[in-house]
């Protein structure tokens, strides 16, 4: 094995255009590569010396952000550039993907102080990458000797921090490495966007924010001027009921915080008690924050500009604790999920530049919701092609109670296997009415109990979820919800409850296997952080990944002192002046949510294997849902073959019952 780290210049902005189009660019350069083979001493190689002669025997290669970015820029500028022998996909490894496998950081210098390995990242690079890797106001590149002295010693620290965490983790599967290796292939195809409609989109909502700052401003007198800050958060509390103002609190390390993010924002929407001007507020806070004109910008700025298409988007086990896929970049991951009725015509008016009202008056929302609705229409096929849309319906809802493997459970899987309608039999025990009598309103009620509370979620969850489908309630009636639905659902307490006695009986003992319903736990002492590592083994053999579990008597809000199992926290970055790692808590509900979703990430990476073996050409995939551009003469057979492959469970999961049908599409939608 080979451990490598390139430093590079351009005139591209890496952050804002992406990896590909840095790589591409004819203004970028090598200014250094650092190696090292077998954990060895790192060396140097600079562009005008001969090719290192460990590179000329077939090793594999290993790199942080190997398929982000070190694979391009060999594919595309050290090969053809400067005569290094080509790399194959099976050659690569990267090594912040094997990171995430085990449940740690993405960033190397976030996993090295997790770790605490030895060789930490030298964070002068950051100084080093303004003054050498951006061009000077003239154009041309720094070329001081200390200075470049300075980046090549900074590159070789970077890969003795690279093999220092490597060496302490887990090893991926061999199906973790073909996960990742698909997942590339998809990248690579990349994704077209419509470019004039999302250049039309960026003016709108530049607009559209100044007018909602200014709106801001009128409702709180002028005593607020920005969509965000201390100054909105402390106007909004003001004003809230105590029971309201319980909404916004957060706890970070056991100290309780108010906070105002999008989250609490939509709590406080759903509540049908709030008053109306600082109801507007919030509103009018949360639109000027909506994402819409920054993913807009990134799809503009991230496509090439030969074809269109954004590559790199979409990142393999970018959410650590269950395995599930993520987006980088473009964000497709958080585009909304609803749709317009008629987006080629809203899509026309955006272009053609008609007033803003005028087009909220024919798209029935306001052009904040407009633009949000147009991301996903903003994503086209190629000339002569068409999207095949594939999305399992109510993937978690039916994985959940199957990991039960209890009859509780099996009751709730058989309404999936036997088509029933889920929401509307909800619905009716909470509304006390007949399943056929439940209106659409009530509907979405039984819905969004049924999204909230499989995972322990309370009435706080019901609220966060309930504007998202267009309801008002009470916090009293958001419990009532949360009562009747564990009635309805006695298996849900059940697994929680048995989850977490599992995973503590596992630190406890650890080598020992405890079994709960169809996953199993285990722990193994002074691996990875120390300490004790907890492993939750799914049904397809995939593990999850706990580091540094520990036992801990924690108090509950309510005030009683319980023993409650803690772990490191690898999706947070705390401040560079701390010098303990952050915890974070698991309890059951959590629990099952990881193996929930970590169930339905493995069927979804199945599902792309198998479409990767047809030749399906899939171009994205996000949360549950498939997406693939095929031309138009294939379209009939590759819609068979894509419906096979997505209700054809693995032997793993042969008694789970899978649903989805095979929509076509001219642009992306819903």
């Amino acid at each position: 094995m080979i451990s490598v780290d390139l430093e590079t210049r351009s005139n591209v902005d890496l952050l804002a255009c992406g990896s590909w189009n840095y790589a591409t660019d004819p203004s970028t350069e090598i200014i250094c590569l650092a190696y090292a083979a077998d954990y060895g001493t790192v060396q140097h190689w600079h562009p005008g010396m001969p090719v290192p002669s460990v590179f000329t025997e077939p090793h594999t290669i290993h790199a942080w952000n190997a398929d982000g970015f070190e694979r391009y820029m060999w594919d595309f500028i050290m090969g053809p550039d400067h005569g290094f022998p080509p790399v194959t996909l099976q050659q690569w490894r990267c090594t912040a993907f094997k990171s995430r496998c085990n449940n740690l950081p993405n960033a190397l210098g976030n996993a090295g102080r997790c770790l605490n390995v030895p060789d930490q990242k030298n964070y002068r690079g950051r100084e080093l990458i303004k003054l050498l890797c951006l061009p000077m106001a003239d154009g041309t590149f720094c070329q001081d000797p200390e200075l470049l002295q300075e980046m090549y010693d900074y590159c070789a620290d970077d890969v003795r921090a690279e093999m220092a965490v490597d060496k302490l983790l887990r090893e991926p599967t061999d199906d973790e490495w073909v996960d990742w290796r698909v997942n590339i292939l998809i990248n690579e195809r990349g994704i077209r966007i419509d470019r004039a409609l999302c250049n039309a989109a960026q003016v709108y909502a530049g607009d559209e924010e100044q007018d909602l700052l200014a709106r801001i401003a009128e409702l709180t007198g002028g005593e607020i001027a920005k969509a965000r800050g201390e100054k909105l958060k402390a106007w909004v509390l003001d004003r809230l009921t105590e029971d309201q103002a319980q909404l916004l609190v957060k706890y970070r390390n056991g100290e309780k915080m108010f906070s105002l993010d999008k989250y609490n924002r939509s709590r406080l929407l759903a509540l049908d008690d709030m008053d109306v001007d600082v109801a507007e507020v919030i509103e009018c806070s949360d639109f000027a924050q909506k994402s819409s004109v920054g993913k807009f910008k990134a799809a503009s700025l991230r496509a090439d500009p030969e074809d269109d298409r954004v590559r790199g988007a979409l990142l393999c086990n970018g959410a650590p604790a269950s395995g599930r896929y993520s987006s980088r970049g473009l964000q497709v991951h958080n585009f909304p999920r609803d749709g317009l009725e008629y987006p080629e015509e809203v899509r026309a008016d955006l272009i053609d530049g008609i007033m803003p009202e005028d087009v909220c008056s024919y798209a029935g929302h306001p052009i904040m919701t407009v633009l949000s609705r147009m991301l996903r229409p903003s994503l086209i096929p190629a000339p002569g092609c068409e999207f095949l849309v594939s999305d399992w319906s109510a993937i978690e809802g039916r994985v959940s109670p199957w990991l039960c493997d209890s009859t509780l459970g099996d009751r709730k899987v058989s309404q999936y296997a036997d088509d029933e309608p889920v929401y509307e039999i909800a619905a009716a025990r909470t509304f006390r009415c007949a399943v056929e009598d439940v209106t659409k309103d009530q509907r979405q009620v039984g819905k969004v109990q049924e999204l909230a509370f499989q995972y322990g979620g309370g009435s706080n969850a019901f609220l966060a979820m309930a504007r998202n489908y267009g309801l008002k309630t009470s916090l009293k009636d958001a419990e009532r919800y949360k009562d009747d639905w564990r009635g309805a659902n006695p298996w849900a307490q059940t697994v929680w409850g048995d989850l977490e006695r599992a995973a503590k009986l596992a630190v406890s003992h650890p080598t020992v296997r405890y079994k709960a319903g169809r996953v199993t736990y285990f722990a193994v002492e002074g691996i990875l952080c120390g300490g004790t590592t907890l492993f939750c083994q799914l049904p397809c053999g995939r593990v999850l990944t706990y580091p540094d579990v520990r036992i801990e008597t924690k108090t509950t809000p309510w005030g009683a002192e319980m023993p409650s199992l803690t772990c490191l926290r690898a999706a947070f970055q705390p401040k560079m002046t701390e010098t303990e790692w952050p915890r974070a808590g698991l309890w059951g509900g959590l629990l099952h949510e990881n193996n929930t979703q970590g169930t339905a990430a493995s069927l979804l990476r199945y599902a792309l294997r198998e479409c990767e073996e047809s030749a399906l050409g899939v171009v994205l995939h996000c949360h549950d849902e498939i997406v693939c551009e095929v031309e138009v003469t294939d379209l009939d057979a590759a819609a068979d073959e894509l419906h096979y492959i997505m209700n054809t469970a693995p032997a793993w999961a042969a008694s789970l019952p899978l649903a989805a049908s095979v929509d076509q599409m001219a642009r992306y939608g819903k």
